[in-house]
């Protein structure tokens, strides 16, 4: 069956509520978790409102991936469209760090689900490559905007570097808590301005 596209705002709601309620079965347990009945009753709907919205699971399943790609894409946006207004480096990195880690914080769930979910499907899979290079692109084009000799060949090898660092602590962030990772404990913002912080001197210090 094919997925119906809500129009009403209680059809939207009611999507929106099975939607949560898989992004945080699969958060809480993987897929083994995210069954149809559990979704039902987490969301508190019936077996018929799920497959006339979803037509069957993989149809749920590709709206919850479609609707994360569409979350984390408009909230980048506006995170990079802020980073475009600063100065200087510094503050451009501060500003996508801190940024980035508060979308996190706010959708944690559903960024597990594609971090952890589109690894088990090739269709999903390819399409997270492509937003995630898509980003990463946004994030290294930021980067030269700020480093005026930013065209030599180290300078390139120093801001892809970055660009993967950056990549890592979002990926970190999304998987482990933080007393997985360290004894010391530092608030959110406080770990955003110091990757900033590391990663401006590295960018800044290119070897010649």
């Amino acid at each position: 069956m094919a997925r119906r596209a809500p129009v009403q705002e209680r059809s939207i709601a009611s999507m929106n509520r099975m939607l949560d309620a898989g992004e945080q079965l699969f958060y809480e347990g993987g897929s083994p978790a995210l069954t149809l009945e559990a979704v039902i009753e987490r969301a508190d709907t019936s077996t018929g409102s799920f497959y006339a919205r979803f037509g069957d699971m993989r149809g749920f399943l590709d709206a919850m991936h479609e609707r994360v790609l569409a979350t984390l894409a408009s909230e980048f946006a506006a995170v990079h469209a802020q980073t475009a207004k600063q100065a200087d480096l510094e503050t451009a990195l501060q500003t996508l760090c801190i940024g980035g880690f508060e979308i996190i914080s706010r959708h944690r769930a559903q960024m597990y689900f594609f971090a952890v979910g589109n690894s088990q499907d090739a269709q999903w899979r390819a399409m997270g490559a492509q937003f995630s290079l898509g980003m990463t692109d946004a994030v290294i084009e930021l980067m030269k905007s700020h480093m005026p000799t930013s065209s030599s060949a180290a300078a390139k090898r120093r801001i892809d570097m970055a660009a993967r660092m950056m990549v890592a602590a979002v990926f970190q962030q999304i998987m482990l808590d933080q007393t997985e990772i360290s004894r010391l404990n530092l608030s959110q913002k406080a770990t955003a301005t110091e990757l900033a912080e590391m990663l401006s001197a590295y960018l800044r210090k290119i070897p010649k």
